[in-house]
């Protein structure tokens, strides 16, 4: 069964990928911007640097393993931000491996400020046959070392935020692809698209605080998915937040703000699907550092 389970994950995500980029899973979305939305460049106003790594479902031979880094800052023209994004996954013999350069134009708005966002850049995909045991060792779609892909894509986001709340939209990639004649060829159709809003807002004031999220994830193929949190904010140093993921993920939360430039958060998935029983839940964590730090003390960033 365990063996059997492997093999359709793997038909899965072999299935999807040939259509579309699926988007990959953050439980600690609220703290990754650049993940969701290339708008979110220089929306913190300092260099900000963010490590990330994630493993899914653990005890399950093969599941995903991932590790992210990202880094923007705005120019000395302040309406101008640059980011860069770096993302690996492991899943079983794959490795997927992507990098992207975002822009952000950003303008003042009311009491909060616009941004618009580009990212361009790719993804390289390979997989590695000789970690496979097969029945049959002459399947020829197993034949060969593996292989090996590169494929260019893009994606837009608008975002929008002030000190109490925020709202962001973006298309991560715009192309899709497939494979013909055993190469992977890129190509654009709508129906493909995944489409993502996020939001928040900063109730309470004093020592404890309230920060609800929401991330909505929409493609025309997949059912809608939605992730809920709402965290606690004691004395602007710990902030204790659960979620849940629709339709079968409960997430607890935790982030330390060690210092004025540093934050830490951990959080731990425990899903009650019918996987629940082959895996010891998934582990987020994600280390985040502000370089020249300029924000008031008395007036801490919260997204």
């Amino acid at each position: 069964m365990r063996k059997l389970l492997i093999i359709s994950l793997l038909a899965l995500f072999s299935a999807e990928a040939g259509s579309q980029h699926l988007f990959p899973v953050y439980s600690q979305y609220m703290l990754n911007g650049l993940a969701l939305n290339p708008a979110y460049a220089g929306s913190r106003d300092v260099l900000n640097i963010t490590l990330g790594y994630r493993n899914q479902w653990v005890g399950f031979d093969g599941a995903p393993v991932s590790q992210t880094l990202s880094a923007h800052t705005p120019l000395n023209n302040e309406k101008i931000a640059l980011g860069v994004f770096l993302h690996n996954e492991k899943i079983d013999v794959r490795n997927n491996t992507s990098l992207y350069i975002n822009y952000a134009y950003r303008m003042q708005v009311g009491k909060g400020k616009l941004s618009l966002g580009l990212k361009a850049g790719g993804i390289n995909r390979s997989a590695n046959w000789s970690g496979l045991s097969l029945h049959d060792p002459g399947d020829i779609v197993f034949s060969g070392s593996g292989t090996s892909d590169m494929l260019p894509n893009f994606g837009f986001g608008a975002y929008y935020y002030s000190n109490r709340y925020f709202l962001g939209a973006s298309v991560p990639f715009f192309l899709s692809d497939s494979t013909k004649n055993g190469t992977a060829v890129s190509y654009h159709n709508m129906n493909n698209y995944n489409y993502l809003v996020s939001g928040g807002l900063l109730a309470g004031s004093g020592a404890v605080k309230f920060k609800p999220s929401l991330l909505l994830k929409y493609s025309p193929l997949n059912p809608v998915q939605i992730d809920a949190n709402i965290s606690v904010i004691l004395s602007d140093l710990i902030w204790l937040g659960a979620s849940y993921r629709m339709e079968n993920t409960f997430i607890g939360l935790i982030k330390l703000q060690i210092s004025d430039q540093l934050r830490l958060g951990y959080t731990y998935d425990h899903s009650v699907g019918h996987l629940n029983r082959f895996n010891n839940g998934s582990h987020e964590i994600v280390l985040i550092y502000d370089f020249i730090y300029r924000v008031n003390a008395e007036n801490p960033r919260y997204f």
